[in-house]
Parts: C-alpha cells; structure tokens; sequence
C-alpha cells in the first residue's frame, strides 16, 4: 500500500483572500484539504489536478463527498490556488478557505472557521489527493456520527503494509487513545496494521475547540489534525475509530509512480462496472475507458481501444480494435467502428459503419452512412474548426476528403479519393467524384 504524506497536503502557494461565509451554511459540510504543491510530482500543476482516467483526483474526492451527504464542501487551496478554483468555479456547493503558510493539517483545517461562520453540525474532513475514496464508506461515517453521538469519527482502514500512514492506537479494550504520525512512532506503533487514512468527522464547533490546544511538538514541528481527537477526549468529548474503509479506498498520490497505480485501480473499477451493466471488454487489460463516459449494453470493446472524454456509446455496438473515441463522441446504437479509426467531438448515426483507417472530426453523420478506409473531415483549416453534415444512408469512398465546412445529402455518394472542397456541397442522392470532386454523370449506353 503507497504512503500517506500528510506535509504534502499542506504546502502553500500563493497568498488569496479568504472568503467569509455571508449565507447560511447547508450542512452537512465536507473540508477537502487541496492546498499541496507535492513536491514529488515535480509539477507547476496543482497536485490535486493530476488526472485519473481523464478526471483530476480532486473530482472524485468531491464527488465522493456528495454522494455520502456532503451540501456544502469547503476546498481548502493554496500552492496554484487559481488552478484549482478555475477548476471548480462553476460549482455553486463548493467555497475556498486559503492555507497561506506551511503550517499542517490543523492548520489547514482551520483557516475553514472564517468560511464556515456560525455553523453547527457534522463536518467531513478528506484529503484531495485520495482519488479512491468512494461514497459508500463516507456515507457510513456520517450516520454513525448522529446515531453515536460521538465528537469525531474516524474513518480508519487495516493496510498488509502500513508504511507511510499513521497509526491508530487503542487500550486493551480496542477503544481508540490516539493517532500517531510514522515519523513519531516507536518500532512497537509501527508494527500496528491499522491506519489512519485522514478521513474524519467531526463536530463543529467542537473542532475548532480541539484545534485550539493543539501545539507543535512534533518533529515536523507542524500544526497535526490528527492531534484534535485526542484533545477532544480530554475535553471528555466521545472519539470513535472505525475500520470502515478498504485498502483500495486509501490509496494516496505523493507521486508519479503513485499516480499510475491510482488509475490502474481506477481503470479497473470502471472496467467492471461496465461489465456487470452487459459491456463486453475483450482484454480489459489493453483497454482504456474514461470515467466519464457512458456504455450501451451488449456493445463491444476490442482491445488496443481508448475511450477519451465525455464519450457516449450506445448499445450493440462495436469499437475497435486500436480505435480511438475522443471527447464530445457520441455513437448511436449499432455502430460500428473499426481498426485505426479516431472519431473526435462528432455525432455518428445508428447502424453507421466507419470500419477502419477513417477521421471523422466534428461530423454530424446521419443513420446508415459506410465511411470507407482511410476517408478523413478536414475540420481544421489552421485557425478554426468547422463541421462536416453527412446525410442518412450516404456512401463517403476508400481515401475521401471532406473539406469543412461541408455538406453531403442524404443518400449521396463521395467517390474513392474524391476531395469535397470547401463550400461545394453534395446534393442529396449525387454522386461526386476527382479532385476536386465534380458531380458523376454517366455518358449514353454507360452502365
């Protein structure tokens, strides 16, 4: 299991206005600590903003805290700030708190109390760098919080291999006494499996109560989250520590080896949620699938194909193999397309074939069309895109051009290596053909 480096969560950037929270706050509330250069990644990209199967890591931790109950979510920002908010700008549930200084975990989460204001109730504390985590095990936390009573519940985690994590200790009775961080541990504490994987909730105010006493003896010399709780037990408040998450749930991205492992589980779980929904995957292994895309039943994925974007196939299709369906694709059902074609923010109609060899770039292209091999849409003329329409039941021959704009009516033929130019359309049912492409009309006595 990989490390969980909580100094890199913490790192500042530079300096932005804190917001204030000037409504009342819907609760309950999730902080995500997003405020990390990690120096490990060796980027000017926010670290929360590397991606996992075409979605920044940030993404799935927000929208695992809105699938547990989240309503409103604080991002706690700071190395590439602006990053991350641009990112995020057009979500009205979240708010920014600045970490301007290198100050720890505690401190991250407390520079959230001028954003949250006067607000009472349970907060979801998260990492942004855990890409993992699902809503299922957060969702659990939350109720067990209202049904316990307890100050802070811990969302702990039993790792084969807990290097990197801090552990969770308990008396001789299994009742939770503290966390400590691994480079604080003794040899005996860090035999311990169970971890802390800086998944929590807690009660506000009581949180910035604990914040408050919390102190910096420690050998990173930092403000720790994870010392709130046991000050929250000494305030004689209820702490509980449940091992409610999986292995797989905690994984952490410190690094770009980390990033891979990451999305290879990420890759994994998407692969079988298309699966058990009637999606054939011929070799999972040499197949890629972006999690935001979405997959009709009974279609079928050949291997060596990738499926970038915000792609919707339909069903009873089939792709690939060594195909390539880039963002903005949608395939209706029953199509097919084939070896060594790329279809790139274009529309394509139910039963069309486009086999192999083939472009098609923001192509409108009706039911029933066959693109022949190697056929292309000149979308691109060096300074703007520009659409191609093909009409329903059309044939587009072996190495066709089509030079956007450009129209071919429904039923109409482009032949072998014909070049459509710009602004010369194809009627319904013509037949063009040459470079460039002039409408076909046979001689007397011509077959």
């Amino acid at each position: 299991m990989l490390p969980r480096a909580t100094d890199d969560m913490t790192t500042a950037g530079r300096k932005a206005p804190v917001l204030r929270a000037s409504t009342m706050i819907n609760g309950p509330v999730a902080i995500i600590l997003a405020a990390g250069q990690g120096k490990r990644m060796k980027s000017e990209k926010a670290k929360v903003l590397h991606e996992v199967c075409g979605q920044p890591m940030i993404r799935y931790v927000v929208d695992a805290a809105r699938g547990a109950g989240a309503r409103t979510i604080v991002v706690v920002v700071g190395y590439a700030a602006d990053q991350v908010r641009d990112y995020l700008r057009d979500e009205p549930d979240v708010l920014f708190a600045e970490q301007d200084q290198q100050l720890g975990t505690g401190h991250a989460a407390k520079v959230c109390r001028p954003v949250l204001g006067d607000y009472r109730g349970p907060a979801l504390i998260l990492v942004g760098d855990e890409p993992l985590l699902r809503p299922g095990p957060l969702a659990d936390l939350l109720r067990r919080h209202q049904e316990d009573g307890a100050s802070c519940l811990l969302g702990t985690a039993m790792l084969a291999d807990p290097t990197g994590f801090g552990r969770i200790l308990r008396d001789s009775a299994g009742r939770f006494l503290s966390i400590v961080e691994e480079r604080d541990a003794t040899p005996e504490e860090r035999a311990i499996a169970e971890v802390n994987p800086s998944c929590y909730v807690f009660d506000l105010p009581d949180l910035w109560e604990a914040l408050d006493r919390v102190g910096t003896s420690n050998v990173q010399g930092e403000y720790y989250l994870t010392d709130a709780p046991a000050h929250l037990m000494t305030m004689g408040r209820k702490v509980l520590a449940l091992p409610v998450l999986a292995a797989d749930d905690v994984l952490g991205v410190n690094t770009r080896q980390h990033l891979a492992q990451a999305t290879a589980i990420m890759q994994a779980r998407i692969q079988d949620h298309w699966m058990t929904e009637g999606v054939t995957i011929v070799d999972p292994r040499s197949t890629f699938i972006d999690g935001r895309a979405t997959i009709g039943r009974d279609t079928v994925i050949y291997p060596f194909s990738f499926i970038n974007g915000n792609v919707k196939v339909g069903a009873n299709c089939k792709v690939g193999p060594c195909a390539h369906l880039r963002d903005g694709t949608v395939l209706d059902d029953g199509v097919e397309i084939g070896a060594f074609v790329e279809i790139n923010r274009s529309h394509i109609g139910a039963r069309t074939l486009v086999r192999h060899l083939a472009y098609l770039g923001d192509a409108e292209v009706g039911e029933g069309v066959n693109v022949g091999a190697t056929a292309v849409t000149a979308n691109f003329d060096g300074k703007r895109k520009h659409n191609t329409h093909i009409g329903p039941g059309s044939l587009i021959g072996a190495g066709a051009v089509l030079v956007a704009p450009a129209n071919v009516g429904q039923g109409a033929v482009v032949g072998a290596n014909a070049v459509v130019t710009k602004g010369h359309d194809v009627g319904d049912g013509e037949t063009v053909v040459g470079v460039p492409a002039r409408k076909y009309e046979r001689r007397p006595g011509q077959a």
